[in-house]
């Protein structure tokens, strides 16, 4: 393995220890507004797919990286490992990578 491979290994290994840190902060973010009695929830209807063109339009952002990932599943995005663009009052907030939850 040259120096080049070791390096992408380690940004790679970067990259998701720095994601799943940010969901772990994310996830505590939410439960703690929640326990000070600020909904996070905006209603039952906050989100829906356009899995043709991989587009999640959402009416809140107050929802956790992990909920939006369940419920994208659970209406219809199928194009697991691909992109979604995160689409809020019209603009992209986000890309997300459609990935199943445990």
């Amino acid at each position: 393995m040259n120096n080049e491979d070791g390096i992408i290994k380690r940004l790679s290994r970067l990259e998701k220890e720095t994601l799943s840190r940010l969901v772990r902060v994310e996830s505590k973010l939410v439960r703690g507004f929640e326990e000070l009695g600020i909904s996070t929830d905006k209603d039952d209807d906050w989100l829906s797919v356009d899995n043709a063109a991989r587009i999640v339009y959402v009416s809140t952002i107050g929802r956790s990286l992990m909920v939006l990932l369940s419920d994208m599943g659970r209406l219809g995005a199928t194009h697991y490992g691909d992109n979604y663009e995160v689409i809020h009052k019209g603009v992209t907030i986000a890309v997300v990578e459609l990935r199943k939850v445990v």
